[in-house]
């Protein structure tokens, strides 16, 4: 009698054992399947369960990696929409296989429409207009114009102080 109960527990405990992997599996295809959401012009960490040899992104316009090592990439949000994101190991099998929806700064964005034209607003704390896609072509033009001049003028500045200090950090 005894007997037949050893045998009754080790079937039901390899039972769930087995019902206990299917179930990790399960999980395991899901978190896959997952989407990974990263905000316009924002870096995210996407951490990877093995070692990669390629990671490729279906639309780099809309988000675009960067590979820190085998294990880590960074994933930035180019433009508002879906994308994906595929990493192969070594051997050519697939480690990750994601959707990827860049989204808007929501907390932070008010968006101002004047008849047909779009502008956006970064509002942390005080608001700024910021060139946003879907933006009135005229003001996204010279906003972006405003930038790069913003941009170049601060790239000026730094190498005049580096020349005029011999050439570097000290």
């Amino acid at each position: 009698m005894r007997v037949s109960r050893i045998g009754k527990n080790t079937s039901r405990r390899i039972y769930a054992a087995a019902l206990g992997a299917a179930c990790a599996a399960l999980l395991a295809g899901a978190a896959q399947a997952a989407e990974f959401q990263v905000e316009v012009n924002k870096s995210k960490a996407l951490h990877l369960g093995q070692p990669a040899a390629t990671v490729m992104v279906g639309n780099p316009a809309i988000a675009d990696v960067t590979v820190e090592g085998s294990k880590l990439v960074y994933v930035m949000g180019r433009s508002f929409g879906r994308t994906n994101i595929v990493a192969l190991g070594s051997d050519g099998a697939t480690i990750l296989d994601i959707n990827v929806s860049v989204v808007s700064q929501e907390a932070s964005t008010v968006t101002l429409t004047r008849g047909s034209g779009q502008y956006s607003y970064n509002c942390t704390p005080r608001c700024e207009r910021v060139p946003t896609v879907g933006d009135s072509p005229d003001a996204f033009e010279e906003l972006m114009k405003q930038t790069t001049t913003a941009a170049g003028t601060g790239s000026a500045a730094a190498n005049a102080a580096s020349t005029s200090s011999g050439g570097g950090l000290h």
